[in-house]
């Protein structure tokens, strides 16, 4: 009986506003954000991502992807998750490890290697926790000194230990 059409011809915000795309960096360009950083401070390297060189910053960080070269994060917590692959000397407050790990790690409170997680290279921490199921290969050393550490990247890193007296 009072049959109406209205036209819904309704566009929110959001639809008009074009999607960021990532976009492909070279060795001579800088990112001045995260690969990707959650509303709790979290950078997260994704799977289908690659990092060569250093990584460094101040919040947590989750490795999905690989990373190879350093990464230096002394105040915060380093996660390599399953399907994470790490070719990288690594200095952090906290090392979870799930995935696969090959270089040296220094951390100022513990290590921990998960079942599956597989580490070759040496360990340095307070507190170093393996897992059953986990894989270790090389040296480990426990120390109750916070870890200085001196990244270059074109020579091999050096690590020093400060005992405290």
């Amino acid at each position: 009986m009072f049959t109406t059409k209205k036209s819904e011809t309704t566009t929110s915000s959001t639809d008009a506003t074009p999607k960021a795309t990532p976009r492909a960096m070279n060795n001579t360009q800088h990112s001045t954000g995260n690969a990707s950083q959650n509303s709790t401070g979290k950078t997260i390297i994704s799977q289908d991502c690659f990092i060569k060189g250093e990584v460094s910053g101040t919040n947590d960080i989750s490795i999905f992807g690989r990373v190879d070269g350093i990464i230096s994060i002394k105040d915060n917590i380093l996660t390599i998750e399953k399907s994470g692959n790490v070719k990288a000397n690594i200095i952090a407050k906290i090392v979870n490890i799930t995935g696969n790990v090959t270089g040296n790690i220094d951390a100022n409170e513990k290590i921990i290697i998960h079942e599956n997680g597989n580490v070759t290279g040496d360990m340095n921490a307070p507190k170093i926790i393996l897992k059953d199921g986990s894989y270790f290969t090389g040296n480990v050393s426990m120390t109750n000194a916070k870890v200085e550490f001196k990244a270059d990247a074109n020579k091999a890193s050096k690590t020093q230990m400060n005992k405290p007296e």
